[in-house]
């Protein structure tokens, strides 16, 4: 079974600072605990297929109530961390960079390089959304819009993944749409 965790997105290892990281992660964890969850956490990851997965976290509590006291930011920075420690264990891409967000319809890029040589080296893109706690026909939907939201920024020819992370679930629903002439 694959196991998901925060450490290497905390460590600063996978593209993006260990601050952001670790406020991404702390956004995550909280989402997990105001949903009564425990370590670990069971995560459905559905991409073609659903499978149970483990996701590992560190318990958090009322503690975080005055940080994380506007929701809706926890469950988008919260979404990102599942989204990166999910799509770089589950795609060829290791490293991610944020994304300028002036109407590419994608949150974030994905690459297999471990340099920092610019644009060129961006390997695929990726539109994270959260819901804190929804069904599947709410999945359904932020799923669809997300995936035509990606369509802003085809002109870069790279792939485009969308993730929906639920926290109620808690789950993970993953969706590619082509590269190349989409």
């Amino acid at each position: 079974m694959e196991r998901f965790e925060f450490d290497l997105l905390r460590a600063g290892k996978l593209g993006v600072s260990s601050a952001y990281g670790s406020a991404a992660a702390e956004a995550a964890e909280y989402c997990l605990y105001r949903n009564q969850h425990h370590n670990p956490a069971s995560l459905v990851l559905t991409l073609k297929t659903s499978l149970i997965t483990d996701l590992l976290w560190r318990e958090v509590g009322s503690e975080l109530d005055s940080t994380w006291a506007d929701l809706k930011e926890a469950v988008e920075y919260g979404a990102y961390a599942v989204a990166i420690v999910v799509s770089v264990k589950i795609t060829k891409f290791r490293r991610v960079a944020r994304c300028a967000q002036s109407g590419t319809g994608i949150d974030i890029w994905l690459t297999d390089s471990t340099d920092d040589r610019g644009i060129f080296q961006r390997s695929a893109r990726l539109e994270v959304s959260g819901i804190f706690n929804g069904g599947q026909s709410v999945i359904k939907a932020r799923l669809k819009q997300k995936l035509d939201q990606t369509k802003n920024s085809d002109q870069t020819t790279l792939p485009a993944y969308v993730a929906i992370v639920e926290f109620g679930s808690p789950e993970i629903r993953m969706q590619k749409r082509g590269g190349v002439g989409q």
